[in-house]
């Protein structure tokens, strides 16, 4: 039987507070999921946000491969580009200034359940780059299920 993960599902939008803080929604909170979260930046102008059960099996695929592995130099890059975050007892995690700079989000956020992972997205830019999918039906035929 495989490893059981949380998942993140929903939209919430909340506010980023003068320190750099937002609140991880509780339904994201509850017995099962992660406490200790790893932020990425993404190519797409967002934050990707992914649990430490989801990084540990990272990690463990990473030891099988060869230190001078192509894909490993890049795997190991991308940790220095990530921050590690764990929510505080009001469940806010707090996300260093040059990832939120990266992903131009501003203080109204909206957090993107991604199944496995949730994502962070300015408020406005998610308004105008969000997929629209209006029901279950149409997402499962878009990915021909």
């Amino acid at each position: 039987m495989g490893k059981k993960w949380a998942t993140y599902t929903d939209i919430f939008e909340h506010a980023f507070d003068e320190k750099g803080r937002i609140t991880v929604p509780s339904e994201w909170r509850q017995e099962g999921y992660d406490s200790r979260l790893f932020v990425f930046p993404s190519k797409f102008n967002h934050l990707k946000v992914y649990p430490e059960s989801w990084m540990e099996e990272i990690r463990q695929k990473i030891e099988t491969v060869k230190l001078q592995d192509p894909i490993r130099m890049q795997l190991e890059l991308l940790a220095q580009l990530s921050q590690t975050v764990c929510w505080d007892q009001q469940g806010r995690i707090s996300i260093k200034e040059r990832l939120r700079k990266h992903a131009q989000v501003g203080k109204e956020a909206v957090l993107v359940g991604r199944l496995d992972h949730f994502e962070i997205w300015d408020q406005k830019k998610w308004k105008e780059t969000a997929l629209k999918v209006t029901s279950f039906e149409e997402a499962i035929e878009s990915m021909g299920l």
